[in-house]
C-alpha cells in the first residue's frame, strides 16, 4: 500500500466522521435551525406585508386629501368639510393633522373663530408633526391678536420666535402687534427692526414690517396714546 492509499483511507475516514458528526449535531439542533429559520421568513415577509400596507393606505390617504382640497377649491365647502372630517377621523400621521388643518381654516373663514382656536389648540398638542403642531399654535394666536392681552399672546407664542423656528417671522410679527396694542412702541420697533434685520424673512411680512416701522418712528408718542385709550376701553 502506498502512502497516498494510506492519504485517500484517512480521507475517506475523516469525511465519515465528519458526516455522522453533523447528522448528529442535525438530529440534535436541526429543529432550532428550522424554526429559526421559519422566524426569519415570517419577519421579513411580515415587514414587507406592512410596507405594502402603510403605502397603500397613505397612497389612498393621499388621493383622499386632494380630493377633498379640490372640493375647496371648487367653493363646494360643505362637502369638503366633511371630506376633510372623514379623512381626519379615517387615517392617521400628517393626513390626519392636515385634515384637522384644513377644518380649523375653513371654520376660521366661515366666521366660527372659536371653533377654529379650539382645533388648532388640539393639533398644538397632539399633532403628528412639530412644524404643523407650530403652525396651529401661531394660527391660534392670529385668531386671539384681537381679543387676547399681552401676556396670553406672549404665552401663546413662546419658543415661536426663537433664530431657528421656521414660524418666528410670524411670531415675531404677532409679538410686535401685541406690543403695540398694549401701548409698548419702544418694543414693537425692536421687533419690527428684527424681521427687517433678516434677509431671509419673507417679502409680505418685510413689508408689512417696514409699514409698521414708518408708523412707530413718525409719530410713536401718538399711537401710544391711542392703543392705550383703546386697552382702557376694552378693561372697562
Amino acid at each position: 500500500m502506498t502512502m497516498s492509499d494510506d492519504d485517500n483511507i484517512f480521507r475517506e475516514v475523516d469525511q465519515d466522521m465528519r458526516r455522522e458528526q453533523i447528522a448528529a449535531m442535525w438530529d440534535k439542533y436541526g429543529i432550532f435551525v428550522l424554526i429559526g429559520a421559519g422566524l426569519i421568513v415570517a419577519i421579513v415577509g411580515g415587514y414587507n406585508v406592512y410596507q405594502w400596507w402603510t403605502e397603500k393606505r397613505a397612497a389612498e390617504s393621499g388621493q383622499a386629501y386632494y380630493a377633498a382640497s379640490q372640493l375647496f377649491n371648487q367653493k363646494k365647502t360643505p362637502e369638503a368639510l366633511a371630506a376633510f372630517d372623514e379623512l381626519s377621523q379615517a387615517s392617521g400621521g400628517g393626513y390626519r393633522t392636515l385634515s384637522q388643518l384644513q377644518i380649523a381654516a375653513i371654520h376660521a373663514e366661515q366666521g366660527r373663530k372659536p371653533e377654529a382656536v379650539a382645533l388648532y389648540e388640539q393639533i398644538a398638542q397632539g399633532g403628528a408633526d412639530a412644524i404643523l403642531r407650530d403652525f396651529a399654535r401661531l394660527q391660534a394666536a392670529a385668531l386671539r391678536l384681537d381679543e387676547a392681552d399681552r401676556a396670553e399672546m406672549q404665552n401663546r407664542l413662546n419658543g415661536l420666535n426663537t433664530d431657528t423656528n421656521p414660524w418666528r417671522y410670524s411670531a415675531r410679527e404677532l409679538l410686535a402687534l401685541a406690543a403695540f396694542r398694549s401701548g409698548d412702541a419702544s418694543e414693537s420697533e425692536k421687533l419690527f427692526s428684527q424681521i427687517l434685520a433678516d434677509p431671509s424673512a419673507p417679502a409680505e411680512i418685510r413689508r408689512r414690517a417696514e409699514a409698521m416701522l414708518a408708523l412707530l418712528v413718525k409719530a410713536p408718542k401718538q399711537l401710544t396714546s391711542v392703543t392705550a385709550g383703546d386697552e382702557d376701553g376694552r378693561t372697562q
